[in-house]
C-alpha cells in the first residue's frame, strides 16, 4: 500500500493538478528551445520566437498531460476499488487503459499499440521504484548494529556487595527468590490489581508456594 499518496476520490484531483504541471514547464522548456532554434538570425529574434512559440504549444501540451493524468488516476482508483489492494499491477493496468482510451479515436490498431506502450513505461517506472526500495531498505538494514542486551537482575547482581554475597549462605536462595517474584509480578500483573490491598488472597498471589525452591532445598542445591 502507497502510505505517500492521497487517497482516491482526492488523488484524481492531485495527479491532474500535477501532470499538468509537469506539461506546462516541461512544454515550455521544449517549445522555447524549439521557438529559438528555427528563429530567424539575432538573439532579440530567436527570444521572440521561443516565447511566440510557448505561448502558442504549452497550453496545449499542459492539457493533454492532464487529461492524461486524471485518466490514469481514475482507472487506478476504478481497480483499487475493485481489487481492494495497492500494488504494482493497479498501475501497470492503468497505464495501459490510459494509453488505450486516448487513442480510441484512431482505430484498434492505434488503441492496442498506445495500450502496449502505457503498459511497458509504468512496468519499468514500477520496476526501477521497486529496485531503488529494496536498495535502500538494504543499507538502512546494514547500518543497523545490534547490541545483545542481558536480563534485569544481571545489572542488579552487579551492584550487590561482594562480601555480603559471600558471608550470607543463603544468598543465592533468596536472589533466586527475587527473580521469581519478579516473573510472578510481570506475568499477573491484571489479577493483583483486581485483588483488594489488605486481603489474604493478595497476599497468597504476591508470595505464591514455590515448589522448585522446595526440591532445590531438598536437593541441597544452595
Amino acid at each position: 500500500m502507497e502510505y505517500n499518496r492521497q487517497p482516491c476520490p482526492i488523488r484524481i484531483v492531485e495527479d491532474c493538478g500535477c501532470a499538468f504541471m509537469m506539461g506546462t514547464i516541461g512544454g515550455s522548456l521544449f517549445e522555447f528551445l524549439k521557438g529559438f532554434r528555427n528563429a530567424p538570425s539575432g538573439l532579440q529574434r530567436r527570444v521572440y520566437g521561443g516565447i511566440d512559440l510557448v505561448k502558442m504549444r504549452t497550453p496545449c501540451i499542459a492539457g493533454s498531460f492532464a487529461v492524461w493524468g486524471a485518466t490514469f488516476s481514475t482507472v487506478d482508483c476504478a481497480l483499487v476499488h475493485y481489487r481492494q489492494r495497492e500494488d504494482a499491477w493497479n498501475s501497470i493496468l492503468s497505464g495501459a487503459a490510459t494509453g488505450g482510451i486516448l487513442a480510441a479515436r484512431n482505430g484498434i490498431r492505434a488503441m492496442a499499440n498506445s495500450a502496449l506502450v502505457g503498459c511497458l513505461v509504468l512496468a519499468m517506472i514500477e520496476g526501477a521504484g521497486a529496485a531503488v526500495a529494496t536498495i535502500n531498505a538494504a543499507d538502512k538494514g546494514a547500518g543497523i548494529v545490534i547490541k545483545p542486551q542481558r536480563a534485569q537482575w544481571e545489572a542488579i547482581l552487579e551492584t550487590i556487595d561482594p562480601k555480603r554475597a559471600t558471608s550470607t549462605p543463603d544468598f543465592a536462595l533468596a536472589e533466586f527468590e527475587r527473580v521469581l517474584d519478579q516473573c510472578r509480578a510481570s506475568r499477573e500483573p491484571n489479577l493483583l490489581q483486581d485483588i483488594p490491598v489488605k486481603s489474604h488472597e493478595r497476599e497468597s498471589k504476591q508470595k505464591p508456594f514455590y515448589s522448585l525452591l522446595d526440591l532445590a532445598k531438598l536437593s541441597q542445591m544452595f
